[in-house]
């Protein structure tokens, strides 16, 4: 057979069978390289042929879906810190914490085997799953590393429950939870408006340089509305001192205002009897105060009630007299102390 029938006969042949086959038959139903079958019908690339791995070698948390998303903290990220972790938590909402062994270690002795019990394999290998949402988790660690996580806007509840939870991992709160510490001073600054919670936390875990400077928010408290777990979770040591802190201003307060002003000399336009009017205006007003008085006793509350008295009087002796001892009341309320560090001496 000549060359050019045969080729004539070929290319026949092949547009018969790309009729058949609307994609490239393989090389071994052909006869021929798919380079050149694919010359013929003018294609430009042949499809690569998908190849599934075995089965044994697909993990089985990808057998559903390949895409994972794995959330990292912001603050305990790879790269975080100068010195390269060596220990992986996750949180119970699926939140990533790449810290220290040996900083863990150093905040006490028996915390990273607390952390490690989390594990399946009781070594620090792989991810940790830690039994903690991240926002308790990242207040924990970062008390641990003495660093400020006030950046995370925690709340006061959430604060709260992270120091509770310390001696959970081994660690007793005394010892990290120190005046010269950010996670301290993030804890008094929620004392003003949450100071009963407060005080109630650090009576609970002996934190006595904070439970004196949130004691000092709690002077118009009503003790009468304190539950029984909070006076339980205070303990009787703290909650007396409370009781005494209150007891002692009350205490104060009285014995300031129950001095009358003094008298001055005698003259014809005020006599002894006349003075007497002033005491007894004086004695009015303290009573009038002692029905209500308070440990949070406000020193313009004092003022706004013996201040009348001065505007009524027409010896301006008297005036002088009164407004010398306003001020000497209001001197001694202000230099009575605010905290319960008085109360210690009490109770010692």
């Amino acid at each position: 057979m000549q060359t050019s029938q045969w080729a004539s006969e070929l290319y026949t042949q092949n547009e018969a069978i790309a009729s058949l086959y609307p994609t490239p038959p393989s090389e071994t139903a052909s006869g021929f390289g798919s380079s050149g079958f694919n010359a013929m019908l003018g294609l430009t690339k042949t499809p690569a042929p998908l190849v599934s791995p075995p089965m044994s070698s697909v993990p089985e948390e990808m057998d559903e879906s390949t895409d994972q998303v794995m959330t990292v903290s912001t603050s305990f990220h790879p790269g975080a810190h100068s010195v390269e972790s060596d220990l992986v938590l996750s949180s119970l909402d699926g939140v990533l914490f790449y810290v220290h062994a040996a900083t863990i270690d150093k905040a006490s002795p028996t915390a990273l085997s607390f952390f490690l019990s989390f594990s399946t394999s009781g070594i620090k290998e792989g991810i940790i799953p830690i039994p903690e949402l991240a926002t308790i988790l990242n207040i924990i660690l970062h008390t641990i590393y003495r660093s400020s996580c006030a950046q995370n806007s925690p709340t006061s509840d959430d604060l709260i429950e992270a120091i509770d939870k310390l001696p959970r991992f081994g660690i007793k709160p005394s010892t990290l939870v120190r005046p010269d510490t950010p996670i301290y001073q993030l804890l008094l600054s929620h004392a003003p408006l949450r100071a009963i919670e407060v005080y109630t936390l650090a009576a609970h875990h002996d934190l006595r340089e904070l439970a004196e400077a949130a004691s000092s928010h709690l002077l118009a408290y009503p003790m009468e509305t304190l539950s029984d777990e909070m006076a339980a979770k205070m303990g009787p040591y703290y909650l007396k001192r409370l009781f005494l802190l209150h007891m002692t201003r009350v205490e104060e307060a009285k014995k300031l205002l129950l001095q009358p002003p003094p008298f001055h000399p005698a003259t014809k336009e005020c006599s002894f009897e006349d003075q007497r009017k002033v005491t007894r205006a004086w004695a009015l007003g303290t009573t009038y105060l002692a029905w209500d008085v308070r440990p949070g006793l406000s020193l313009s509350r004092i003022q706004s009630v013996f201040d009348p008295l001065v505007s009524n009087m027409e010896c301006t002796a008297c005036q002088d007299m009164v407004k010398k001892r306003i001020r000497e009341v209001v001197t001694g309320w202000a230099a009575v102390k605010v905290s319960s560090r008085t109360a210690i001496l009490v109770i010692h």
